[in-house]
């Protein structure tokens, strides 16, 4: 199962802090030790809009992921940031060079 997300910053000025929050986010994932998750986040041609890509290896991975203190900081530290909630949408592999 996984997900792609689409982030929308309210301010170009917004851009460095999502970029780090991001950063810290996964390292934070890292250090807690948190499993069956797949987190990769991008920037895009616009400074306020980013996608991430959520892999989970099955529902206790996506758990893991939902109730890290890692992913609550981040919510907390980007959350006033943005335009509105992240858009979601549930997506399926059909080919890929990753393992």
């Amino acid at each position: 199962m996984s997900l792609l997300v689409r982030y929308t910053l309210k301010s170009a000025d917004d851009h460095a802090h999502q970029t780090q929050a991001m950063q810290t986010l996964v390292a934070g994932l890292a250090a807690e030790g948190v499993t069956g998750c797949h987190y990769s986040c991008y920037s895009t041609d616009s400074a306020t809009e980013f996608v991430g890509l959520l892999e989970f290896a099955d529902d206790a991975g996506k758990q893991a992921f939902l109730d890290s203190a890692a992913f609550a900081a981040y919510r907390a530290a980007v959350g006033p940031t943005f335009t509105g909630p992240p858009q979601t949408t549930d997506i399926t592999a059909i080919a890929s060079t990753r393992d």
